[in-house]
């Protein structure tokens, strides 16, 4: 009998060049974490709206687009920073580079590349003052917190000061780096982000384990610290959050909203504390509290600046 022999498998079909492009730029896209640097461009735009900007100082478009770049370049280094990790965690293991969808030096030339784009166009066209708070805020993100989160808790701490910074470029594109609105919004960036990023940590503890983080929930066994460390930043929110408006520096239309605000929020936080043994669901509850809170505070501020001009 002739020798049999197994059907040949067929060859295997090569991606077509425009479903590869199509894949790359979803990937560089998703590189920038859209929705956080979304939240950090608005941020920006609040303060500089809020800072009243005379008529030719700090182009509005042109800050928009420089603080888009800059805060794509932040969040693209990051995420090419912590490849590895990302690809032991299963919140962030459908990132681009986990799945091989770039390579990794292609993903740093992206990120140089926003960066520098942004923090250049910021200084060449808007100012020197806030090109070096978009390359402050770079360099505290991508550089200090990332990295950091491998060696102390207190990483948490050093990313909510670049997550605060944005207020301050704002008013810095406005050509008024002291104003009020600008500095309360940084204010309450710096406090409200702690709670926020303790409430996730601690849902996604066992993540940060895998990964190597020694941030506060995943080096607390039973979640009392970081309950208490969440209640401690929601106390200190009240009097920096409301004390500008006890002070008269801002009317009703923010200060009602915002106390409003302020008591959903640590009832999240307070309830995080008591919730015992298991906190998964009061940590789940304080983060859509964080989430209502900003949006909230964030429009009134700007309600109140709008209603006061």
């Amino acid at each position: 009998m002739p020798a049999t022999s197994l059907p040949l498998a067929p060859p295997l079909a090569r991606p077509r060049p425009q479903a590869a492009i199509r894949t790359s730029i979803r990937a560089l896209v998703a590189l920038t974490k859209p929705r956080l640097a979304f939240l950090s461009v608005m941020t920006t735009m609040a303060a500089y709206g809020t800072a009243r900007p005379e008529p030719r100082t700090g182009p509005v478009g042109l800050t928009l687009v420089g603080t888009t770049l800059a805060a794509a370049g932040a969040l693209s280094l990051n995420q090419w920073w912590e490849r590895r990790a990302d690809a032991r965690m299963r919140r962030t293991l459908l990132r681009p580079l986990p799945q091989g969808q770039l390579k990794p030096r292609v993903a740093l030339g992206w990120s140089l590349l926003l960066s520098l784009g942004g923090v250049g166009l910021l200084a060449g066209t808007v100012n020197v003052q806030a090109a070096a708070l978009a390359a402050l805020t770079i360099l505290l993100y991508g550089v200090g917190y990332t990295p950091l989160k491998r060696h102390t808790r207190w990483a948490t701490e050093v990313g909510a000061v670049s997550g605060a910074l944005p207020a301050l470029l704002g008013n810095a594109a406005a050509g008024h780096l002291a104003a009020t609105p600008g500095l309360v919004l940084a204010a309450i960036l710096l406090c409200w982000q702690m709670p926020h990023f303790f409430a996730i940590g601690w849902r996604h503890r066992a993540d940060y384990r895998a990964a190597g983080f020694l941030l506060r929930p995943a080096v607390d066994p039973t979640g009392r610290s970081t309950a208490a460390w969440s209640l401690g930043y929601a106390l200190l929110l009240v009097p920096v959050s409301l004390g500008p408006w006890l002070l008269g520096w801002f009317g009703p239309a923010y200060g009602v909203p915002t106390a409003i605000a302020n008591g959903c929020f640590l009832l999240g936080a307070w309830r995080f504390v008591t919730a015992r043994p298991d906190r998964d669901t009061a940590a789940r509850r304080l983060f859509l509290a964080s989430l209502l809170y900003l949006p909230v505070v964030m429009g009134a501020l700007v309600l109140d600046w709008f209603l006061g001009r």
